[in-house]
C-alpha cells in the first residue's frame, strides 16, 4: 500500500507539472497551482498543501482523501487548449491496459513538444525536419536493433530533429507506425529534488502508470504480439545534466540494464540524443560487451574522427529554413554565408540578427564574425564560471605558443587548471567549445585537449594578442601578425577581428598599417570590402562614424587601394557599393561613381552608362584635367550609334602635363582609365595610344616597385596596340609584362589584368602559329569575362579564338564561335556595330 502511495504521489506531481507547463517547480509556483486548482474546480488546495507536495513544506501527516481526490480532478480536467481525452488518473490502482498506456504516452510525448517547441531559439514554424533522420529512424524501426543514438557536437539542432522525427512519426498514416506508440521525455526527469537517479525501467513504469510489480517488457511484448505495434522511447536532455557526471553513469549504467533485459525481443525501440563528450562516456560503458554492440544501430553517417552521426544541413535544407526568415532574399545571401549556415545553431543566430536589422545582409564573413561573437558571448559571457572559462582558455591559448602549435594541447599539460577549474572545463566539453583527443605517443596513450571550432580558437587567439599589446592596434600590432603568422592560415583571421575592433573602437586611423603588410591582391580587396561593411554595419549604432572617416582620411587611403581596377574580382565592386553609403564628401561620391562608370561601360549597357552620367554630372569636376561626364558623353555615343564630337588631342597632354613627376593622384588614374576605354571605342587613334605611352615617362612612380597600377597601365597599353595592330610594340608590351608577372614579389597582378596579359600572350602565340596554347589562354580568359560581364572583353575574346580558328584553317569552328558571339550580342542586347571585326584586316 505505501508504494502504491508513493506511485500516487509521483504520479500526481508529474502531472501537475505536465499541466501548468512548468519545467523546474520553486515554491513561488506554489501559489500559482493552487490558484490554478481554485479557478478550474472551485475547490480549496491551499499553498502549503501544494508546497508539502512538492517537497518545499515538511510532511508531518498523510495528505488527505479530499487532497488526493481533488488534485486527481484537476490533472484530469481537460486543458482548454487542447480537445485530446483526459488521462485517467487512478487514485486506487495504476492502469493496467495498454490503451490507457499508450493515452498516457502520448499526453507525455505533448508535453515533451510543447515544452521543445516553446523553447526552440527561432520559431518552430521556421525550423525542419531531416530526411537523413527519417531514412536512419525508419531503417532502425525495422531492424533488429535495439538502440540507436543520434551524435554530434553541441548545436546541430538534435532536439529539434528529435522533435520533428516524433511528429513524422505521429502523423505518419503508414501501416508501419499505425499501431505503435510513441513515448518522449527527458534525461533529467530521472532525477528527484535529492538528486537520486531512478531506475530506468521504474521511471518509465512510473510514468506511463504501470504497477511497480508489472514489468514493462512484458506489456510491450503483450501488445506486439496482438498488433504488431512497438513502444518507441525517445530520452533527450543529457546535456542539462553537465555537472551530474556521477549521477548520468548510474543513469547510464541503469540504460544499459534495460537495454539487457530487452534481449532480442523487437517490441521495444530506444532512441536517445547526446553530445559527442555524453556519448564517448556512455560508450565507455558497452564498449566490452560484444552484445551490446551488436544491439546499437550506428546510423548511416557515423563519424569515427568526429564522433558524430548527425550531418551538417545540405545546402537544399539551409535554403528551405531561410526562405522561411523574412525578409530574405536566397539569391542576395552570399554562397560563403550559406556554407556556414550549414551549423544549426548559426542558423538561429543568424535570425536573431535578422530579427534585429531585417536588413542585414553582407558579402563577406562580417556575417560570420557576428554570429561567431554572439556564439561566444551566449557560450562563454554568460554562463556559468564564465571568468574560469575565459582564464582556463587564455591558457591553452599560451601553451600553444599563440597558435603557432595549432589550437591543441596535451591534457597533463593542464593539471593544475582542470582541478582548479573542474567545473568550468566540463562545461566548457559539454558546450562544444573544447574536446578530449585520444592518441598514441610511442605506444603510450595520450590525451590532448583542442578547440573544436577553429574561429572560436581564432577569437581567444586575437584577444591574448589585443591584451599582450596592451589593447592598442597600432602599427607593432601588425608587424607582430605579419612576422609570427607569415605562413599560419589564421593571420587571415586575425586580421579581420582586428579590423573589427578597430571600427568599434573608432581609432580609424590604424587601418592604415593593414595595407603596408604583405598582402596578395585577393587579400587586399576582400579586407577593403571587409571594412566597407564594418564601417556600414557600425554607422547604422554610431552615426558618428562618418566624421570619424572624415578625421582620420580613410576615404582617401581606400580609394589608393582601389587604383588597381581589378574588374573581375567580385569584392572590388561590393567594396565600391558598400563606401558610397559611408562617403563623407561629394569628391569621394564622385570618385566611387565613376569607378562604377567603368564597370558599365565595360558591359556595353547603355541604360546603366546613362544613368551613371547622369549622376555624375551633377558633381562638380573642377579637380579633374578632363570631365569623366565628357568622356562617359563620347563612349555613350559610340555606343548608341550617335554623332559625337571629337576629343581634342591635346586633352592628354593636358593630363599629363599636371603634375608631370609626381605620383599618380586618383583622379589622373581615373582619367587614364577612361581614356584608355575610350581609345576601344575609336581604336584607329594612334595619336591617342602615343599619348597613354607617355604616362610612365611623365609619372615615374607608375611603375613603382609593387604597384599592381603599373601593370594595369602597361596592360591596357597593350590592349590599345592590339586595337591599333601595332604588332611591334603588342609584343614588346607583352614580353615586359611577362617578366614582371613572374616576380610575384615585387609586382602584384590583379586577376584582370592576368586576364588581359593572357590575350596579349595569345596574340604573340597565333603569330608564332602556335594556335592549341593561344586558343587555352583565350579560353581561359573568355571565361572569366563572361563570369564578370565584362562584355567588351568577351567580345575582344571572340574575336581572338574566330581569329585564331580561321588562321589555323578550322573554319567549321571559326563558324562555330562566330555564331556563338552572335547570340552572345543578342542576348545582351549589344549594338552590332561595336567590335566585329574577326575574319576580315584591322583598320
Amino acid at each position: 500500500m505505501i508504494m502504491d502511495e508513493a506511485f500516487i504521489l509521483n504520479e500526481l506531481r508529474s502531472l501537475i507539472l505536465s499541466k501548468t507547463g512548468i519545467r523546474t517547480i520553486t515554491p513561488a509556483d506554489c501559489k500559482r497551482i493552487s490558484i490554478e486548482i481554485s479557478k478550474t474546480l472551485n475547490k480549496n488546495v491551499s499553498e502549503t498543501t501544494i508546497k508539502r507536495l512538492f517537497g518545499f513544506a515538511k510532511v508531518k501527516h498523510n495528505f488527505s482523501k479530499f487532497t488526493l481526490t481533488t488534485l486527481s480532478e484537476y490533472v484530469n480536467e481537460p486543458h482548454p487548449e487542447k480537445t485530446s481525452v483526459p488521462v485517467n488518473v487512478s487514485i486506487q490502482t495504476p492502469v493496467r491496459t495498454w490503451r490507457e498506456i499508450h493515452e498516457k504516452a502520448v499526453k507525455i510525448t505533448d508535453f515533451t513538444l510543447k515544452s521543445i517547441k516553446n523553447r526552440s531559439g527561432m520559431p518552430y514554424e521556421m525550423t525542419i525536419s531531416r530526411k537523413f533522420a527519417e531514412h536512419d529512424f525508419e531503417e532502425f524501426f525495422k531492424s533488429k536493433y535495439s538502440f540507436t543514438c543520434f551524435i554530434s557536437q553541441p548545436g546541430y539542432g538534435r532536439t529539434i530533429l528529435l522533435s520533428h522525427l516524433a511528429d513524422f512519426f505521429h502523423n505518419n498514416k503508414q501501416a508501419l507506425y499505425k499501431d505503435s506508440t510513441l513515448f518522449f521525455i527527458t534525461a533529467n526527469s530521472f532525477f528527484n529534488r535529492e538528486n537520486i537517479a531512478l531506475h530506468f525501467e521504474e521511471h518509465l513504469k512510473l510514468q506511463l502508470g504501470i504497477h511497480p510489480k508489472d514489468t514493462l517488457i512484458n506489456y510491450a511484448n503483450k501488445n506486439y504480439n496482438q498488433t504488431g505495434g512497438k513502444l518507441v522511447i525517445f530520452l533527450d536532455g543529457f546535456s542539462e545534466l553537465v555537472l551530474k557526471r556521477d549521477l548520468k553513469k548510474q543513469l547510464f549504467e541503469s540504460i544499459i540494464n534495460f537495454i539487457c533485459s530487452i534481449e532480442d525481443n523487437n517490441s521495444i525501440k530506444l532512441v536517445m540524443s547526446m553530445r559527442s563528450t555524453t556519448w564517448i562516456r556512455f560508450h565507455d560503458c558497452i564498449r566490452h560487451s560484444a552484445y551490446l554492440k551488436t544491439k546499437w544501430f550506428h546510423g548511416n553517417y557515423f563519424d569515427m574522427n568526429d564522433i558524430s552521426n548527425v550531418p551538417p544541413l545540405t545546402e537544399k535544407e539551409v535554403d528551405l529554413i531561410l526562405s522561411k526568415i523574412h525578409h530574405i532574399k536566397l539569391e542576395e545571401i552570399n554562397p560563403k554565408l550559406k556554407t556556414q549556415l550549414k551549423f544549426p545553431l548559426h542558423i538561429q543566430l543568424y535570425y536573431q540578427l535578422k530579427e534585429e536589422d531585417p536588413y542585414f545582409n553582407y558579402a563577406t564573413n562580417i556575417t560570420f564574425y557576428e554570429l561567431i561573437s554572439r556564439f561566444i558571448q551566449d557560450k562563454i559571457y554568460r554562463s556559468n564560471y564564465y571568468t574560469e572559462k575565459i582564464l582556463f582558455l587564455k591558457k591553452i591559448i599560451q601553451l600553444t605558443d599563440f597558435g603557432n602549435k595549432g589550437n591543441s594541447v596535451m591534457k597533463d599539460e593542464l593539471i593544475s587548471e582542470l582541478s582548479a577549474f573542474k567545473n568550468a572545463y566540463m562545461e566548457l566539453l559539454s558546450d562544444g567549445i573544447l574536446m578530449e583527443e585520444k592518441s598514441l605517443q610511442e605506444y603510450h596513450p595520450r590525451e590532448s585537449v583542442r578547440f573544436i571550432h577553429p574561429h572560436v580558437f581564432e577569437y581567444f587567439l586575437f584577444i591574448e594578442l589585443l591584451e599582450r599589446f596592451h589593447l592598442r592596434i597600432e602599427e607593432p600590432f601588425f608587424q607582430y601578425v605579419k612576422n609570427e603568422f607569415a605562413s599560419n592560415h589564421s593571420k587571415f583571421q586575425l586580421l579581420q577581428w582586428a579590423i573589427r575592433f578597430i571600427v568599434r573602437t573608432g581609432d580609424l586611423s590604424t587601418l592604415a598599417y593593414i595595407f603596408d603588410l604583405d598582402l596578395n591582391s585577393y587579400e587586399r580587396s576582400y579586407l577593403v570590402l571587409f571594412i566597407a561593411e564594418n564601417l556600414d554595419y557600425r554607422t547604422k549604432y554610431s552615426p558618428e562614424t562618418i566624421e570619424s572617416l572624415k578625421k582620420h582620411h580613410l576615404h582617401e587611403l581606400i580609394i589608393k587601394e582601389l587604383l588597381n581596377f581589378d574588374f573581375i574580382d567580385t569584392c572590388y565592386r561590393e567594396s565600391i557599393t558598400v563606401l558610397m553609403k559611408v562617403a563623407d564628401s561629394e569628391k569621394h561620391l564622385l570618385t566611387y561613381n565613376v569607378l562604377l562608370a567603368c564597370f558599365d561601360i565595360l558591359s556595353l549597357n547603355p541604360q546603366q552608362i546613362k544613368t551613371r552620367m547622369d549622376i555624375i554630372s551633377k558633381f562638380r569636376t573642377d579637380d579633374w584635367s578632363i570631365s569623366p561626364h565628357e568622356l562617359i558623353s563620347l563612349i555613350y555615343s559610340k555606343i548608341q550609334n550617335k554623332e559625337f564630337k571629337q576629343l581634342p588631342a591635346d586633352h592628354f597632354k593636358e593630363l599629363i602635363d599636371t603634375k608631370s613627376g609626381e605620383a599618380v593622384e586618383p583622379e589622373q588614374a581615373l582619367s587614364y582609365v577612361l581614356l584608355s576605354l575610350l581609345n576601344l571605342f575609336y581604336g584607329n587613334q594612334a595619336n591617342t595610344l602615343k599619348r597613354i605611352s607617355e604616362i610612365p615617362d611623365e609619372h615615374p612612380d607608375v611603375l613603382s616597385k609593387k604597384s599592381a597600377f603599373s601593370i594595369f597601365t602597361l596592360s591596357i597599353l597593350g590592349q590599345g596596340s592590339i586595337m591599333a595592330n601595332t604588332t611591334q610594340k603588342t609584343a614588346q608590351l607583352e614580353s615586359i609584362l611577362k617578366k614582371l608577372e613572374n616576380q610575384p614579389a615585387s609586382f602584384e597582378i590583379t586577376g584582370y589584368t592576368e586576364s588581359l596579359i593572357r590575350l596579349m600572350q595569345a596574340e604573340k602565340l597565333k603569330e608564332n602559329k602556335e594556335f592549341d596554347l593561344a586558343l587555352q589562354y583565350a579560353f581561359e580568359a573568355l571565361k572569366l569575362f563572361k563570369k564578370h560581364h565584362l562584355h567588351i572583353n568577351v567580345l575582344f575574346a571572340y574575336n581572338l579564338i574566330i581569329d585564331l580558328y580561321l588562321d589555323s584553317r578550322e573554319l567549321i569552328k571559326a563558324n562555330e564561335y562566330k555564331y556563338e558571339r552572335l547570340c552572345f550580342i543578342e542576348e545582351h542586347q549589344i549594338p552590332n556595330h561595336l567590335f566585329i571585326n574577326s575574319g576580315e584586316p584591322r583598320r
